[in-house]
């Protein structure tokens, strides 16, 4: 029976960093761990325009679909802040890319500021619209004996009651 030839398996530390920490011991990380959370912070970017192009093809014209505008706003800030994070996280790394990345962030969430008071716009005049309506339903099922007249008590003095 032939033997099986059994190859070795080798590491190469060049790209890994050695820390000795008291407290959790001693591990290695990866000197490239940078470019992972550049890829997130680009992921994020990719699903924050994702939900701006739903939330502006939403129409404004219906409560619902202002509700779900607010929830997608409040979605895409939370995006913003973890691109913010990432930022943080490639700076307290020494990666340049922090650069990149952080202005990126507040960019995303002027966007998002932007299309909230759109979002706010559309809805205090949905309420206007709604309010205009329930006076003027109100308006037309008033009881007519309840108009008001012109003039002030006492200019009928014929036609007063407590007389």
């Amino acid at each position: 029976m032939p033997e099986v030839q059994q190859k070795t398996v080798s590491v190469d530390y060049a790209d890994a960093e050695l820390i000795n920490d008291p407290v959790q011991g001693v591990f290695m990380v990866s000197k490239n761990r940078w470019k992972n959370w550049v890829a997130r912070a680009v992921y994020l970017l990719l699903l924050d325009i994702a939900l701006m192009v739903i939330l502006l093809s939403l129409p404004k014209n219906d409560e619902h679909n202002i509700i779900i505008s607010y929830v997608i706003s409040g979605s895409s800030a939370v995006l913003s802040f973890w691109v913010l994070l990432c930022a943080w996280l490639l700076f307290r790394l020494h990666a340049s890319a922090w650069l990149m990345i952080l202005p990126l962030s507040l960019v995303m969430a002027a966007v998002t500021y932007l299309v909230l008071m759109k979002v706010k716009k559309s809805d205090i005049s949905l309420t206007e619209l709604k309010e205009s309506f329930q006076r003027m339903s109100a308006l037309s099922n008033e009881d007519l004996r309840l108009s008001s007249v012109e003039g002030r008590p006492g200019d009928w003095p014929d036609q007063d009651f407590l007389r």
